[in-house]
């Protein structure tokens, strides 16, 4: 996947939100791309709304991950801002899409209270040297498999913990990275 990751005006100061948005948007592409893949893998999906729970699912798991990898790289004020502004994007985003595809709605609530539940979970797994631990991408794995419902869709959990989050897990390193490390040389705000 092609990650846009630098700054058209790299002299310029960017604030916590200007750097979610841009991580926002790479978070919310990677987790589409996995989801793409697996259709074109032969995985079915029943209709969009399950498509986007998938999106969805992928997106919660790269937010934890984005919050784990700048741990140890932000002020922790610093953090708080970035993973709050990020995880509100990431919300606004999936109420976009789902507004999109099926109108007004109330789907923020439940959405955040998704996101709550997940990070909750994810928040009892290990993670070193930069990685997720095998049992933080099984729950994953599990996540999709439920969103998925089984049937045809065998192999789900294996095709998320073997190939769809390592995936995932690449790409937004990639540009995390790319971005704090612009981030960390431009001029404060």
């Amino acid at each position: 996947m092609r990650i846009k990751s630098k700054w058209h005006k790299k002299d310029k100061p960017k604030s916590p939100e200007e750097l979610a948005s841009v991580l926002g948007f790479i978070t919310w592409r990677a987790a589409q791309e996995r989801a793409d893949k697996m259709y074109t893998a032969g995985f079915n999906f029943a209709s969009q709304a399950q498509l986007l729970a998938v999106v969805g699912e992928f997106a919660i798991f790269l937010l934890q991950l984005a919050d784990r990898l700048v741990h140890e790289r932000l002020e922790e004020e610093q953090r708080q801002q970035l993973m709050g502004a990020l995880a509100q994007h990431l919300v606004r985003t999936m109420v976009d899409n789902l507004t999109e595809d099926f109108g007004a709605g109330d789907y923020r609530a439940g959405f955040v209270d998704k996101v709550n539940q997940r990070l909750d979970a994810y928040a009892e797994f290990s993670f070193a040297d930069g990685q997720p631990s095998y049992q933080a991408l099984r729950y994953l794995g599990q996540c999709v498999d439920e969103v998925m419902g089984g049937g045809a869709n065998k192999w789900v959990i294996e095709q998320v913990v073997d190939i769809e989050a390592p995936e995932a897990v690449k790409n937004l390193k990639k540009g995390l990275n790319d971005l704090l490390a612009q981030w960390e040389a431009a001029p404060a705000v």
